[in-house]
This record gives C-alpha cells, structure tokens and sequence, in this order.
C-alpha cells in the first residue's frame, strides 16, 4: 500500500500540505481583506518559494472555493478579488500545525 502524503484531506484527493503555497497564503491571511499580490509579499517574507501568478491565483480560488477564505470585491474596482480568513480557515490552520500562527502575521 502506498504512503499517503502528509497533510490535511480537503476534498476528494485534494491536500494541504504543511509550507505549501496554499498553507502559506492561508497562514498570512486575516480578518481584513487584502488583494493576492499583498497576500503573495507576506508570504515570500516568510518563506513561501517564490511561485508565479497562475499557482497563487489556483491556491486562493481552491481556498475560497472551500471556505476557508472569504472572497470580497474591492471599493476601487469591483473586478479586484480581495481575500480575508475565514474561522474555518483558522480551524484548518490549527489542524495543519498547531504553530501555524507563527507563521502568519502578527
């Protein structure tokens, strides 16, 4: 039988993996909306691997998708996609790592 990969099972064979990009940009997420690019800045600042605009973007969607962040519209521009954590989100930061705060912004 083969190893399943760590992580927590979000739908079907979907994983979030512990220091992935969707672990990473959850992480820094919080209650005030921000935009993906700002989301992006956080996370490199603390060690997410620098990942191009396509990865973030299918990170952010399959996480707003789920629940676990919030999607809102930006005053500006309505087209701007802003994202805040969910408390499901926290919930699935806490089952991901115990220390996943540390990881986000304080």
């Amino acid at each position: 039988m083969e190893d399943e990969p760590q992580g927590l099972r979000v739908k079907g064979r979907r994983r979030i993996l512990p220091d992935s990009v969707s672990h990473r940009l959850l992480a820094v997420a919080s209650a005030t909306p921000r935009h993906w690019f700002e989301l992006e800045e956080l996370a490199t600042r603390r060690g997410m691997r620098l990942c191009d605009k396509v990865s973030i973007t299918m990170a952010l969607k399959m996480l707003a998708n789920h629940g676990f962040l919030e999607r809102h519209q930006g005053q500006l521009d309505g087209n701007v996609q802003l994202y805040a954590l969910t408390p499901e989100g926290e919930g699935l930061l806490d089952e991901l790592h115990p220390c996943s705060g540390c990881l986000g912004e304080q």
